[in-house]
């Protein structure tokens, strides 16, 4: 339910729909009228959310609303905790193009805490065969295997939080993920009771969201489908009580 409310309201997906539909009412002479509006409605969405303004005031919004922990904050923390993205088991390519570029740079955040704090726990929370990829990209970094831990069970940010709710138990620890995905990881691991410290990274906008390009670019409407899943997902966490 939640991935299809997150997929729903993507900006692309209902430019797309819509498109198709003003297609279909201009080869009707009898709508050829609603046709017309239907398709400069859809225009107007894609010019709006492919554009740099637009796309970077949705996803950066989110991206530079939970900063990152200090120096004084981080001090004697030993758990570090990595939140999955993406990433694909295929013998055929190498282990570092087998992780997404949001999980590679997961991955570079957490072994640079890793080298600063070499006796720590990193722990990787995610679902299906990704954690194990992030593991053996961690181990071929140098990493000692036992001082990874992998929690392969949560296809979910609820479900990670959940899952690593007896591990953590109060105590603080680091948090890597996305900084588009930070505000609602950091709600649902303080919802359970947890003491996230926020590390963000793999950011994709400007601080200044004037100072990009305006015109129209396919990367930009991805931004805004970002951005947009993740205010739906963070509707539906708030509605279901998660946060």
């Amino acid at each position: 339910m939640e991935t299809f409310f997150k997929y729903l309201i993507l900006p692309s997906n209902l430019i797309a729909v819509s498109a198709v539909l003003g297609f279909c009412l201009l080869c009707s002479r009898w709508s050829r009228r609603v046709g017309t509006w239907v398709s400069l409605l859809t225009l107007a969405c894609y010019l709006a959310f492919a554009s740099g303004p637009i796309a970077f005031l949705l996803l950066g919004y989110l991206e530079y609303q939970v900063p990152s922990a200090t120096v004084s904050e981080r001090e004697g923390i030993r758990t570090i905790v990595v939140l999955a993205a993406y990433a694909e088991s295929d013998p055929l390519v190498p282990l570092s193009g087998r992780v997404s570029n949001g999980t590679a740079v997961r991955l570079l955040e957490a072994i640079s805490l890793f080298q600063s704090k070499p006796d720590s726990t990193l722990i990787v929370s995610g679902g299906g065969v990704v954690p194990a990829i992030m593991r053996d990209v961690l181990i071929s970094a140098g990493v000692p295997a036992d001082h990874i831990m992998v929690d392969g069970a949560s296809f979910s940010t609820f479900e990670s939080a959940t899952h690593l709710a007896s591990v953590l138990e109060r105590a603080p620890f680091l948090l890597v993920t996305s900084a588009g995905h930070m505000p609602r990881a950091m709600g649902v691991f303080r919802k359970i009771g947890g003491d996230p410290r926020p590390i963000p990274t793999h950011y994709l906008t400007r601080r200044n969201w004037l100072a990009i390009q305006y015109l129209p670019k396919p990367s930009h409407l991805e931004y805004s489908d970002l951005a947009m899943s993740e205010y739906a997902a963070l509707a539906w966490y708030r509605v279901n009580g998660w946060l």
